[in-house]
């Protein structure tokens, strides 16, 4: 084995190969043993700084301190913990914080973070909103604030109508401060209006859809044409409500829900007539749309025509509004309290507070049974309890 080691380190093998890698050779027999024998390499003071202060896995920590070799001291560290901490950083925000960005730990307090929150507080951030804003949009403390993130919130405030649904939003994870105004938000927004869309129109969907106006503009020109296609007009009000529809389904969700509804006896025409008068319809799942339509026509009686021509059914929670209310007037119906006044379409398309206020309350003493719960749960609307 000397010997081979020896004819080895004459070759050229030897000189076209670093000596680390000559060590794991699969030819070399004493590989094993000579690893062994290497001293292990001691943690860096960033690494067990990483491990003891910020609880970082080995792993992790080993990879972050790699990022972090420059540091000679762990002052200006300990500086960015302790700012973030004074502005009500949670430690486990900070931990995810560095997890996701170890170079923070080098900015400058002074010069890079303080005038950064000064910043934000500036335009209306405070206290919890202003933290849930940075750990909800890091790239916040990435970018220049004059020249990159005032710009945008401005902008965004603008959009939003008022700063509370702005920073609702922006503290919603939506990203919306990491694309680029110039480059994709105001190209969206100049063709829409070319396009003949509102200003007011496109507020109004910014606001329930917030990743609207992000989208790539050759994507939304594709789909602007389709909907045009489809029949709905560009004036229409049901155009920008159409266009999102499709931003949000794959084409292949888009053909899936066509099948299912044609299995269930629908048309390609009818298809194209529901999605006129409520694109919307389509952001509901293929299983619930089975579910809904299976409900409505085989147990509450309405024709597939009628759901054709009136597709905000789909739109309604199976569970709290249409299988309560239908049983409710099954109740009214059988104490000979509902005479035919209303369709059960009327009866379905009431707002909670209405059909409360005509059916359960105006019928409270003939129909005991039929009993109001309030729940929390989905925008705090009331629930029908039938005893």
């Amino acid at each position: 084995m000397t010997l081979l080691l020896r004819k080895l380190c004459r070759s050229k093998i030897f000189h076209s190969c670093s000596q680390n890698q000559i060590i794991r050779c699969s030819f070399c027999s004493s590989t094993t043993i000579t690893q062994s024998k290497l001293p292990l390499k001691p943690h860096s003071f960033v690494e067990e700084y990483l491990l003891s202060t910020l609880g970082f896995s080995p792993e992790k920590a080993t990879s972050a301190s790699e990022q972090l070799n420059h540091l000679k001291s762990l002052e200006n560290p300990e500086s960015v913990l302790s700012f973030l901490k004074s502005y009500g950083f949670e430690d486990s925000e900070i931990k995810k914080l560095i997890f996701w960005y170890p170079n923070w730990l080098c900015f400058d307090v002074e010069t890079t973070l303080k005038p950064k929150f000064e910043g934000l507080q500036s335009l209306g951030f405070s206290g919890p909103e202003l933290t849930q804003l940075i750990f909800s949009n890091p790239v916040i403390l990435r970018c220049s604030f004059e020249g990159n993130v005032r710009p945008k919130i401005e902008f965004w405030r603008g959009i939003f109508g008022s700063f509370e649904l702005m920073s609702k939003s922006l503290r919603a994870k939506h990203c919306l401060l990491n694309f680029s105004l110039e480059q994709r938000v105001l190209p969206n927004l100049e063709f829409l209006r070319e396009f003949g869309i509102s200003d007011e129109r496109i507020t109004l969907i910014v606001q329930r859809h917030p990743r609207f106006l992000t989208q790539k503009l050759v994507k939304l020109k594709e789909l602007a044409e389709r909907v045009e296609g489809m029949g709905i007009r560009r004036d229409s009000r049901l155009f920008v409500w159409a266009l999102n529809t499709l931003l949000k389904i794959s084409k292949e969700k888009f053909d899936g829900k066509l099948e299912v509804l044609k299995s269930l006896g629908w048309s390609e025409a009818d298809f194209l007539s529901a999605f006129q008068k409520n694109p919307i319809f389509l952001t509901v799942s293929e299983t619930m749309l089975k579910k809904k339509i299976d409900f409505l026509v085989n147990e509450a009686g309405f024709k597939p025509s009628e759901l054709v021509q009136s597709p905000i059914l789909l739109m309604f929670s199976l569970e709290k509004r249409l299988i309560p209310r239908y049983h409710v007037m099954q109740v009214l119906k059988s104490k000979r309290l509902n005479k035919g006044k209303y369709s059960l379409l009327t009866i379905m398309s009431y707002s909670e507070k209405m059909f409360v206020k005509n059916f359960l309350l105006f019928h409270k003493k003939d129909a005991p049974n039929c009993m109001v719960g309030t729940c929390p749960s989905t925008r705090g609307a009331d629930i029908l309890i039938l005893s």
